[in-house]
C-alpha cells in the first residue's frame, strides 16, 4: 500500500490514513494556515472520540480544514469549533450537517475564527446556530423587527427580572447575527454600527417600558407623573455604536406637577433603576455598561434634570466640551416630544453663531497631551492620526458653522463630513480621504473590539497578531495593514493639524485675541494684532482688555466667557478703533460689564445683533451718560434694537406707566419715577445719536417731565389736599421747560399759582406744604438718584418769595414790584397743568405784563445783564474755554434778541408770542426786524450750538454748557460730531465762526431796538 507521503496529503487523510506520519500531518497542517500545527494535529484526533465519529470526520475533513484555512484565525477558529463541538449531541449528526451544508462551516469557521466572545456566545447557546443560519437568509431587522420580536417574547405574566433575563438573551443573540453579517461581508461598517445603535435603542426602551410599569404599581400611581425622555449620547447617539462600547445616556424629564417633590422623585428612582437594570450582571450577564457622565454637573449632578435645569445649566455652565457631546444628542426611549424639545433646547448652545476659540484651544490641547500619551500610532482611537482627529475635525466644523447650516446638525460622522462637502466648507477630496479612512479604522476598531469582547483600540505590537489582525480584515500580510494604516494616519494628522494650528497670516484674528486674553501672546505680538485695528494707545488698550478678561461672571464659565470676548473684540474692535476716544469705549464697556455680572449673556448680544454692537459703540464714545443708564437699567438693551416710537407714542407710553405707578404702592413711586424718567431719557437721547432731529429731542425731553410734575401733583394733591378742598392750581412753567427745549441735565424752572383768599393763612401753609413734598419728590435722592431738579428763582420775589402764590398775589406782583429782566423770561411762559379757568387768567395776565406798555430802555438794560454775565459768569478771558451759554456770543445772545424782538412784536402781533428761541426761530415771523440772511443764521447758530451742549452734557453726564479749548478736548468732540479732519480745528473754526455772527447780529439787533424803542 502506497504510504500518503508519496503524494499529496488530504483532509481525509487526518483522520482515515494509517500510514500518515505525525511529521506528514503537521507538514499538512502548517501548510493550511495553523501556526501551531502539532496543537491543531492534537485538537483533530482529540475529536475522534470512536470509529464512527472519526468516519464522520474523515468526511467532513475536506470541508471543515477548508473553511478553518480560510478563516482569519485557524488555531482559533479549531479551539472554537473543539469546544462547540463538544455541545452539539449526538456529534456525529451535526457533522453531517456540515457535509450537507459547506456554508454552515464556513459561518461557523468564520465566526471563531475571528472572535472567541461570539464562540462563547454559541458555547452558551448552540442553537443560535441554527437560529443564525435562517437569520442570514433575510434583511438585517430594524426597530419594528425588533419590537414585534419582543412583544413575543417578553409576554406578561411574569416578574420584571425574568423578562429582563430574556431581554439579555434576545440582546445577545442579535449581537451575534449583527457581527456574523459584518465578518461574512454582508453589510458594511456603517451598517454594523447602525445595527448596534438600533439594538441598543431597543433594549433601552423595552427596559424604560419594563421599569415604568413597575414603578407605576408599586408607587400605586394610574399613570405617570409626567413625562420621561433617554438622551443617547457619544457613539449611540451617533449611530456608531462599537461591538464593545459603553452606551453614554443622559436623562430628561418635566413633571406634570414642578412643586410635588414626590413627582421628581419617581423620576429620578426610574433613571436609578433604569441604569441599574441595563448594567447589572445576572447568570445572564449584563445589557450595557452605562456612563452617565455627560449630564450636567457629570458625576456629582442629579441622575436625571428638567428641561428648564439643563436650559440654566448649558446658558450658565455649559463647558466647551458639551457642546462637542451634544452634538450626537438623540432621543432613544420614552416621550418623544419631550426627546425633540430637548435637542430644540440645547440646539442654541451647540451651534452658535460665532466662532468657538475656546473649542479649537481646547482641542488642540487635547491632541498635543494625546501626542504626549505615548500610544503612538497603534491606538487607532485616540493616537496620531486616529479616529478621534476624524471625529474632532467634524465636531469643530459642526459647531463652527452649524447655526448657519443645519445640514451640518447630523449626529453621525461619516453623515457629517459628507455635509461638510456638500456645502463646500471642505474640499471634496478632504471629504474621501477622511471618509475612507474613518471607514478603514473603524473596521480594525471593530476587528479588535470583536475578539474578545473588549473595550480596545490598540494593536497588538506582536507580529503574529498583526497577521490575524490583517486577516480579519481581509488583507494579505499585517504589511499591508501596517501601511494602509500608516497612510490614513498620515493624511488624517495633516488634515487635522491644519485646521486646529494654523500659523502666520491663516490664523484667524478671533482666535490670537482668545490666546492673547489667555496670556498666550507676548506684549509685542498684541501690540502688533491690536495695531492691525488701527487702534493707538495699543499699550492702554492692551490693559482695558485684559481687565475685561478679568470681569468676574457669576453665571458662566471662564472659557466660555473668554470665548465671547474675543469673537467680541474680533468684531467691534474695528469699529472701537474709529472712535473719538477707544480706550474710553473700552473702559465704559467694562463698567457696564462688571455691573452686569453676567458678562457672557451681553457679549451674547452683542455678538447675534451687530447693529446693537456699532451702537453701543457709538453710545460709549459719546460720553458717561450711557455708560451710567446701560450699567443701570440694561433693559435700555432692549429697546436699542426697537424701532424708535414717534412723540405721539412715547407720551402715552408715559402716561400710561405713570397712570400704573399712580396706582400702584406709595411707597415704590418715589423710585419707580426716577427710574422711568432715566430709562426713557436715555431713550430718546439714543434716538437723537441715531440721526433724530434736536427738535424732536428737546419736545420729548420737555414732554416727559411735563407728563412726570403733571401726574406726581396729581397724586399728592390726592393723598394731602382735604377731601373737601377744591383748590384751584397753575404750575406754570418757564425757562428751557417752558419753551419746549429741555435738554440733559436741564433744571425744571417751576412757578406754583393758586386761587384763594390772600389772607387765608392755613391755605398758603398746605399749598406751600404740597410744593415742598412736590420739591423732595423730585429731588430727594434715593438710589435710583432724583427725578429732576427744580429752580424756583423765577417766581415772584425770587428766593425771599412765597414758594406758592394766590393768583391775586400773583397779579399785584407783575404790575407793582416785577423787574424789568423778568419780562424777558416770562416770555417762555407756558402752563404745565393746571385747572383750566386759572390758567386762562394766569394766561391773560403773563401776556399783559410782557406785551404790555413800551419800555426804550430795555434794550440798552439787556445789553447791559448780557455784558456782566460774559465778564461774570463766561469767565472766557484766558482763553481756555468757551461758555456756550454766557460766553460771548453764546446761546444768551440769541435768547435775549429774540426775547427783546417777541417783546416789541408781540404786543399787536400774536404770532411772536411763541415760548421758547427754538420755536421762534422755526416759527420765523412775517414782520422781522433782522435781516432774512442774519434769521437763518441765528437758526443754524442756535442748532448747532444747543447740538454741542447736548454732547457735552452727555459726555460729562453732567449740566455743563462748557467746552475746554485744549486741541485734544476738541478733537474728540470733532470727531464724535463728524466734523472734517482735522477734527478738532474745525469744531474752533466753527464755533468762532458761529459765535462771531451771533454777536454781529446780538449789536446790530440790539441797536436798532434802541433806535426804534421796545416795550
Amino acid at each position: 500500500m502506497t504510504s500518503p507521503s508519496a503524494h499529496a496529503v488530504t483532509a481525509r487523510d487526518l483522520f482515515l490514513s494509517a500510514d500518515l506520519t505525525e511529521d506528514d500531518a503537521r507538514t499538512y497542517l502548517a501548510s493550511r494556515g495553523f501556526r501551531d500545527p502539532v496543537a491543531a494535529d492534537q485538537q483533530l484526533q482529540a475529536l475522534a472520540t470512536d470509529l464512527p465519529t472519526r468516519h464522520a470526520l474523515g468526511a467532513v475533513a475536506k470541508t471543515l480544514l477548508d473553511a478553518l484555512s480560510a478563516s482569519a484565525d485557524p488555531d482559533g477558529a479549531l479551539v472554537g469549533f473543539t469546544r462547540y463541538l463538544a455541545t452539539r449531541t449526538p456529534t456525529r449528526s451535526f457533522l453531517g450537517c456540515l457535509v450537507d451544508d459547506p456554508r454552515a462551516a464556513q459561518i461557523l469557521t468564520q465566526l471563531l475564527g475571528a472572535s472567541p466572545s461570539l464562540g462563547e456566545i454559541l458555547i452558551r447557546n448552540p442553537e443560535h446556530f441554527h437560529w443564525l443560519q435562517q437569520a442570514l437568509r433575510h434583511t438585517p431587522p430594524d426597530r419594528v423587527d425588533h419590537d414585534a420580536a419582543l412583544d413575543k417574547l417578553l409576554g406578561t405574566g411574569t416578574d420584571t427580572a425574568t423578562r429582563i433575563d430574556r431581554l439579555k438573551r434576545f440582546r445577545r443573540r442579535e449581537y451575534l447575527g449583527i457581527a456574523a453579517r459584518d465578518l461574512l461581508g454582508e453589510t458594511d461598517m456603517a451598517g454594523a454600527t447602525r445595527q448596534l445603535s438600533t439594538l441598543a435603542d431597543v433594549v433601552v426602551h423595552t427596559v424604560l417600558r419594563l421599569l415604568t410599569e413597575d414603578l407605576r404599581g408599586t408607587t400605586g400611581r394610574d399613570a405617570i407623573p409626567g413625562r420621561f425622555a433617554v438622551i443617547g449620547m457619544g457613539k449611540l447617539g451617533g449611530m456608531e455604536l462599537n461591538y464593545s462600547s459603553d452606551i453614554d445616556l443622559i436623562y430628561v424629564y418635566e413633571p406634570t406637577d414642578p412643586d410635588a417633590p414626590a413627582d421628581h422623585e419617581f423620576f429620578h428612582t426610574l433613571a436609578r433603576r433604569l441604569t441599574k437594570a441595563l448594567s447589572d450582571h445576572t447568570a445572564e450577564s449584563y445589557l450595557y455598561r452605562v456612563d452617565l457622565r455627560l449630564r450636567p454637573m457629570g458625576r456629582q449632578g442629579d441622575v436625571a434634570c428638567t428641561l428648564r435645569q439643563y436650559a440654566h445649566y448649558y446658558d450658565t455652565l455649559g463647558e466647551t466640551f458639551e457642546r462637542f457631546a451634544l452634538i450626537k444628542a438623540r432621543p432613544i426611549a420614552g416621550d418623544d416630544a419631550l426627546g425633540q424639545a430637548f435637542l430644540d433646547l440645547v440646539r442654541p448652545f451647540v451651534y452658535r453663531k460665532y466662532l468657538d476659540y475656546a473649542a479649537l484651544e481646547e482641542i488642540a490641547g487635547y491632541k498635543r497631551r494625546a501626542e504626549r500619551s505615548g500610544d503612538g500610532d497603534r491606538n487607532i482611537k485616540v493616537g496620531r492620526g486616529g479616529i478621534r482627529e476624524i471625529e474632532l475635525f467634524t465636531q469643530v466644523l459642526q459647531v463652527t458653522y452649524g447655526a448657519e447650516y443645519a445640514s451640518l446638525r447630523s449626529p453621525t460622522t461619516l453623515t457629517a463630513l459628507a455635509a461638510l462637502a456638500d456645502a463646500g466648507i471642505i474640499e471634496t477630496t478632504v471629504h474621501d480621504d477622511l471618509d475612507r479612512a474613518y471607514r478603514f479604522m473603524r473596521m480594525v476598531e471593530h476587528r479588535l473590539q470583536i475578539v474578545h469582547a473588549r473595550q480596545t483600540h490598540t494593536l497588538d505590537a506582536s507580529p503574529d497578531a498583526r497577521d490575524v489582525s490583517a486577516r480579519r480584515m481581509g488583507l494579505d500580510s499585517r504589511a499591508e495593514l501596517e501601511l494602509t494604516l500608516s497612510a490614513h494616519q498620515d493624511r488624517v494628522h495633516a488634515v487635522y493639524a491644519d485646521l486646529l494650528t494654523p500659523s502666520g497670516e491663516e490664523m484667524d484674528d478671533g482666535r490670537r485675541l482668545f490666546r492673547l486674553l489667555g496670556g498666550e501672546l507676548s506684549d509685542d505680538e498684541a501690540v502688533e494684532l491690536l495695531s492691525r485695528y488701527g487702534l493707538a494707545e495699543t499699550a492702554e488698550i492692551l490693559h482695558l482688555i485684559r481687565i475685561l478678561d478679568q470681569v468676574p461672571s457669576l453665571v458662566q464659565t471662564r472659557s466660555t466667557t473668554r470665548n465671547l470676548l474675543a469673537n467680541l473684540l474680533a468684531a467691534m474692535l474695528g469699529e472701537v478703533a474709529a472712535a473719538a476716544e477707544p480706550s474710553r469705549v473700552l473702559n465704559r464697556l467694562e463698567r457696564i460689564v462688571t455691573r452686569s455680572g453676567a458678562p457672557g449673556a451681553l457679549y451674547r448680544t452683542l455678538l447675534d445683533t451687530p447693529a446693537l454692537r456699532t451702537q453701543l459703540v457709538t453710545l460709549l464714545d459719546s460720553g458717561d451718560l450711557f455708560t451710567d443708564r446701560l450699567s443701570k437699567y440694561p433693559e435700555v438693551f432692549d429697546f436699542l434694537v426697537a424701532a424708535p416710537p414717534d412723540i405721539d407714542t412715547h407720551r402715552t407710553a408715559w402716561e400710561h406707566e405713570l397712570d400704573e405707578i399712580g396706582a400702584g404702592d406709595p411707597s415704590a413711586r418715589a423710585d419707580r419715577v426716577r427710574r422711568l424718567r432715566h430709562i426713557e431719557e436715555v431713550k430718546v437721547l439714543v434716538e437723537w445719536l441715531d440721526g433724530g432731529d434736536l427738535a424732536t429731542l428737546q419736545e420729548k425731553l420737555s414732554g416727559l417731565a411735563d407728563a412726570c410734575v403733571a401726574r406726581i401733583m396729581t397724586w399728592l394733591r390726592r393723598e394731602n389736599e382735604p377731601a373737601d378742598a377744591e383748590t384751584e392750581w397753575v404750575v406754570a412753567a418757564l425757562g428751557k421747560l417752558g419753551g419746549g427745549e429741555l435738554t440733559v441735565h436741564s433744571d425744571l424752572d417751576l412757578v406754583f399759582v393758586y386761587r384763594g383768599k390772600p389772607g387765608d393763612g392755613a391755605l398758603l401753609s398746605r399749598c406751600e406744604t404740597l410744593v415742598k413734598q412736590l420739591y423732595r419728590f423730585l429731588e430727594a435722592p434715593t438710589s435710583e438718584g432724583i427725578v429732576y431738579r427744580l429752580d424756583m428763582r423765577l417766581r415772584p420775589d425770587g428766593t425771599t418769595g412765597a414758594l406758592a402764590l394766590p393768583v391775586d398775589k400773583f397779579a399785584e406782583y407783575l404790575v407793582e414790584r416785577a423787574e424789568r429782566w423778568e419780562r424777558l423770561a416770562w416770555t417762555r411762559y407756558r402752563v404745565l397743568t393746571g385747572s383750566p379757568a386759572l390758567s386762562e387768567e394766569m394766561t391773560r395776565l403773563v401776556t399783559g405784563f410782557v406785551y404790555g406798555d413800551r419800555d426804550p430802555t430795555l434794550p440798552a438794560y439787556t445789553r447791559h445783564i448780557r455784558a456782566r454775565m460774559e465778564t461774570e459768569l463766561g469767565k472766557e478771558q484766558a482763553g481756555d474755554r468757551y461758555d456756550l451759554k454766557v460766553g460771548r456770543g453764546g446761546l444768551a445772545d440769541i435768547d435775549f434778541l429774540l426775547q427783546l424782538l417777541q417783546i416789541h412784536h408781540g404786543a399787536t402781533c400774536p404770532e411772536w408770542r411763541v415760548a421758547g428761541s427754538r420755536r421762534l426761530l422755526a416759527a420765523a415771523p412775517e414782520r422781522l426786524m433782522l435781516d432774512p440772511d442774519d434769521w437763518a443764521r441765528l437758526r443754524d447758530a442756535h442748532l448747532f450750538l444747543r447740538t454741542l451742549e447736548t454732547r457735552l452734557r452727555i459726555e460729562s453726564d453732567a449740566g455743563t454748557s462748557v467746552l475746554s479749548t485744549a486741541p485734544e478736548r476738541l478733537t474728540v468732540l470733532g470727531t464724535r460730531m463728524r466734523l472734517p479732519a482735522p477734527a478738532g480745528d474745525t469744531l474752533r473754526q466753527r464755533y468762532q465762526e458761529v459765535t462771531g455772527d451771533v454777536r454781529r447780529i446780538f449789536e446790530q439787533g440790539i441797536a436798532r431796538l434802541e433806535r426804534e424803542g421796545t416795550g
